[in-house]
């Protein structure tokens, strides 16, 4: 059965993308396949205006599965999840999150590469990865292009989770609904929106819009995915973080 499923609404307007791995859609290389693939064919409809990155249950994602960071693991997560990005990021359809819940680790990395990201009251964003003795090395790339050097200093290093209105006023957050009615309102938005624009015209745009932002793009990835798996994997602490929370411990750092 596959995790993510895709709907068409608003008279082939809009595809919703829905990931559904129970417990905490966890993003593992399954989900990230699956998603990236839907991506492009959706990106096919010239009748399209809006992708959304939905999730069911409580909670949008608690990030990428813990155990695919260790060091033997690590290489391909970090590739699959590398091509998910470029894959929203360069869309020529806009793409647009909607979170309720919980969005931390890599799934806030994937929402902060869409064009539009919209909040439930109750959504909490962050990177909790320096916790574990490691760092995103997506959020790295992209939280600067997003929201500046001071979010990326932010959220990379302190580790802590932003709420929903902190994340409309940083700007990261496009509108923010009630908790039970985050799919009607954005509905309503692109009723009124992108829904009654011209679908090439609105490509051309999406391209325009996002020319700088994605300049030099590939490279960052890269670089940041270098640091992180030759400079931080062979670390004691980058490994003793991951088996720490993987065995419900402590750890213990060395400091190098």
């Amino acid at each position: 059965m596959p995790f993510v499923t895709v709907e068409t609404a608003h008279s082939g307007k809009l595809n919703r993308l829905v990931i559904n791995r129970p417990k905490g859609n966890i993003i593992n290389s399954e989900v990230m396949s699956e998603l990236e693939s839907a991506l492009y064919q959706a990106a096919k409809s010239p009748t399209l205006r809006l992708i959304t990155l939905e999730a069911e249950g409580d909670h949008f994602s608690f990030g990428a599965a813990v155990e695919d960071h260790t060091r033997y693991r690590v290489t391909p997560m970090l590739q699959g999840l590398n091509r998910l990005i470029k894959a929203v990021a360069a869309s020529p359809v806009p793409v647009a999150a909607m979170v309720q819940g919980r969005c931390l680790g890599g799934a806030f990395e994937v929402v902060l590469a869409a064009h539009f990201l919209f909040a439930a009251s109750d959504a909490r964003f962050g990177s909790p990865e320096i916790r574990l003795g490691v760092f995103p090395p997506v959020a790295a790339a992209l939280l600067p292009r997003k929201l500046g050097q001071a979010a990326a200093d932010r959220w990379i290093l302190s580790g802590e989770e932003v709420g929903a209105e902190e994340a409309l006023r940083l700007g990261l957050v496009h509108k923010v609904f009630a908790a039970d009615s985050l799919r009607r309102g954005v509905d309503e938005w692109f009723a009124v929106s992108l829904g009654q624009y011209s679908g090439s015209s609105l490509r051309i745009a999406t391209a325009a819009a996002r020319q700088e932002f994605l300049a030099g793009l590939d490279v960052a990835l890269e670089d940041q995915t270098n640091t992180y798996v030759r400079k931080l994997v062979p670390t004691h602490d980058a490994e003793e973080g991951i088996q720490a929370f993987l065995q419900r411990r402590r750890p213990q750092w060395r400091d190098a």
